[in-house]
């Protein structure tokens, strides 16, 4: 206040002339801030206009955004870049741009600068007016408040297409050429006429500092003095004087390291081009070992077995040998109920006790499955019999697995060169034949090979390939054994028997060849040729008549059995529910739940199904309970004891009981006399089958007799005449 005061008295004593200098010199400050204030118009205006000829000019597309990274505004130059207009480009719309595997990496980097408050810098590729792409860089910085969050986004897109494209030009040369340096190998080294070092690529340099310290320009010889007077030098020096590239394999001096060399002479020096290949060199060996053992057992396998068998009737050989081969008995089983990786372990502690059992001289192999065999030199210890005897003792003991002790037992089979042609491929064949027939004449058994046994095999080789002819030359041909329902006395149905006329042999027994069709697989075809003649004969029977056909295991393996049943039938027109499929209780022994859904099936459509053979298998009992059958077939090997063996008739009378109580037709097989029909009669059994009923009929006669038969109780009268008695 005294301020103001003492200025306003100083005006009212100050004279005209100093108020006069003081009003100029306030017009002057005006002035010189209205020039001030004009030259920083113009100064903002040519700004403006520098900041526009720049963006029209610049060859960058120059754009804003709000603090969320939405564009507020972009350049013109945008649409020329892109194809885009503008207002499709604000907020998100520039994204549309993209190429979409550059869509994820650009916006993470976007919301990291947004998130950090920190300048962003990416690359991309947007779509061109073509259709094309090319390569852009984005750069965005934010403008902070004084709080530090973000203002605006002031950003610049680049056009760096050509640039993209010559470094990827130049990383391909650049790959190319580091391709030809290697020169297909690891490492290069080049010496000079001197034996001094004048190059060596990086990873040469690398790997040898891993052993020694080297340099270029080092002496050769002062860094590797080891390899002074070896094959290395000598190597070298050959390559030198022959002009020749000289390539080979070593172990470097006073290591373990397997190198492969290949020096190359030039006009400068050598150039040793090389790469460590223990790994490769222990691999490839570890290929060897395994091509020549089993990887389950560490045995030898096939491969190796057969080559030592060729070796030992190599010319010089010393000492014969012989072959055994042995098969595991009933190994499937422990693999159905226990599981692979218990029947694996079981395979390895097998291959332990048999190793233990041979001697140093013999070559233990699995050739595969559970099948092993032995080279036995009879040179180095007993005879191969007393050997084969020594490998089955080995099977006396139980094999502890898993804290399960299981039983097993082996079929054995020898051949030596006495018994067989001095062959490798005759030795083995004469081995395998006579384990053939120690699996024939049961477990736990040992055959040598003799010529009867070759013979035989001989034969049922020659019976197998008429076997397989006999079809197309009709060969094979239904009979038909008629069935007798014992509470109506009428004759209900037949079952059909195949039977087999050889052109030069004559009949041949179904106990013969009906075996061999099982092993080789023949059974399948002429199974489904039995099915279907027999529905076809049976469509020209009466309608109340059944016609039954057994089915082997392999026929039940068939997951479309049930559609080929019934495909048989509706072809022939005959109703499913006149057809009974009989099968053994080995159906059910193996694959149970999956041919038990085949048979479940089967029954479904209407086909009944009947348990042939009951009381010889292995659990009949269980069977039963597992899956409903309509009909048990008792075997006639209880039928004939009928009168003769008191137990025989307990076990029949017990099963008759057994299959009412569970609603099934019991049915008698091998009736042959009056006293064993009234026997069944009078215990209650429903039917009876066997040549005191009637023989196996051809196909025409046992038509016509069926046709001829009327419903007042003839059929049974009928199977009374002679032509029903005869043999078929």
């Amino acid at each position: 206040m005294r301020s103001m005061t003492s200025r306003r008295n100083r005006d009212r004593s100050a004279t005209p002339e100093q108020k006069r200098e003081t009003d100029t010199a306030a017009a002057r400050r005006i002035a010189t801030l209205e020039q001030i204030v004009g030259d920083l118009q113009d100064r903002l205006r040519e700004s403006e206009d520098h900041s526009r000829n720049v963006r029209d000019l610049s060859h960058q597309v120059l754009w804003t955004a709000d603090p969320d990274g939405d564009i507020l505004e972009i350049s013109p130059l945008w649409v020329t870049r892109t194809g885009l207009n503008v207002e499709g480009s604000l907020g998100a719309g520039w994204i549309a741009a993209l190429h979409p595997d550059d869509v994820a990496p650009t916006l993470v980097e976007w919301e990291r600068g947004r998130t950090t408050c920190t300048s962003c810098d990416i690359e991309y590729r947007l779509k061109t007016h073509d259709g094309s792409f090319r390569w852009f860089r984005a750069r965005a910085a934010p403008r902070l408040a004084a709080d530090g969050s973000i203002v605006r986004w002031y950003g610049m897109t680049e056009d760096i297409h050509d640039r993209k494209m010559a470094e990827e030009a130049l990383k391909h040369s650049e790959a190319s050429t580091r391709s030809l340096l290697e020169c297909t190998t690891d490492f290069v080294i080049v010496v000079d006429h001197d034996w001094r070092i004048a190059y060596m690529n990086k990873s040469a340099a690398s790997y040898i500092r891993l052993f020694i310290d080297v340099n270029v320009g080092d002496g050769f010889w002062d860094v590797f003095p080891n390899y002074r007077d070896t094959e290395f030098e000598h190597h070298y020096r050959q390559a030198i004087a022959s002009g020749e590239p000289v390539r080979f394999e070593a172990v470097a001096p006073g290591t373990k390291v397997w190198v492969d060399i290949n020096a190359c002479p030039s006009s400068t020096g050598l150039a040793l081009f090389f790469r460590d290949i223990t790994e490769a060199k222990r691999a490839r060996e570890d290929l060897v070992r395994l091509a020549h053992e089993d990887a389950l057992t560490g045995l030898a396998n096939r491969t190796r077995f057969n080559q030592t068998l060729e070796e030992a009737f190599a010319p010089g050989a010393e000492g014969n040998s012989s072959v055994i081969l042995l098969d595991l008995d009933l190994f499937k089983e422990v693999n159905d109920t226990l599981g692979h990786p218990v029947g694996d372990a079981l395979l390895r502690s097998v291959a332990l006790r048999l190793r233990s059992a041979v001697g140093e001289g013999d070559l233990v192999a699995r050739l595969g499955g559970d099948e092993f065999a032995v080279i036995h030199r009879e040179a180095s210890g007993p005879s191969a019999g007393a050997l084969a005897e020594r490998l089955m003792a080995g099977f006396s003991d139980s094999f502890l697995v898993d804290g399960v002790a299981i039983k097993l037992a082996a079929s054995i089979g020898i051949a030596s060169p006495a018994q067989a042609p001095s062959s490798a491929e005759a030795l083995f064949k004469a081995a395998d034949i006579a384990l053939y027939r120690a699996k024939e004449d049961g477990r736990g058994t040992i055959r040598a090979f003799d010529r009867p046994m070759a013979e035989r095999v001989q034969a049922r080789k020659s019976m197998k390939l008429d076997l397989e002819a006999a079809l197309a030359r009709n060969e094979l041909r239904l009979v038909f054994q008629p069935l007798l329902d014992l509470g109506s006395d009428r004759i209900v149905g037949a079952e059909a028997l195949l039977r087999w006329r050889h052109p030069v042999r004559g009949e041949v027994s179904p106990a013969e060849f009906i075996p061999l069709a099982e092993d080789t697989g023949l059974i399948v075809p002429i199974g489904e040729w039995v099915l279907s003649e027999a529905c076809r004969h049976a469509a020209s029977w009466p309608v109340d008549l059944t016609v039954a056909v057994n089915l082997s295991p392999a026929q039940i393996r068939d997951e479309i059995l049930p559609l080929r049943v019934l495909a048989a039938a509706l072809k022939a027109g005959v109703s499913p529910s006149r057809l009974e499929i009989e099968i053994t209780e080995s159906v059910l022994l193996h694959d149970s739940d999956r041919n038990l859904a085949i048979l479940h099936a089967l029954r479904t459509a209407g086909v009944r199904i009947a348990l042939d053979d009951f009381g010889t298998g292995y659990s009949s009992l269980s069977y039963l309970r597992r899956f409903p059958f309509d009909k048990l077939k008792l075997d006639r090997c209880f039928v004939g004891d009928i009168g003769v063996s008191r137990p025989s008739e307990a076990i029949i009378r017990a099963a008759g009981e057994m299959g009412r109580a569970l609603a099934m037709t019991t049915t008698a097989e091998g009736v042959e006399t009056a006293e064993q029909l009234a026997w069944l009669r009078a215990n209650g059994w429903s039917q009876a089958q066997g040549y005191h009923i009637g023989r196996p009929l051809e196909a025409p006669a046992v038509g016509a007799l069926f046709r001829n038969l009327d419903a007042t109780g003839a059929r049974r009268a009928a199977l009374r005449h002679p032509t029903m008695r005869r043999s078929a």
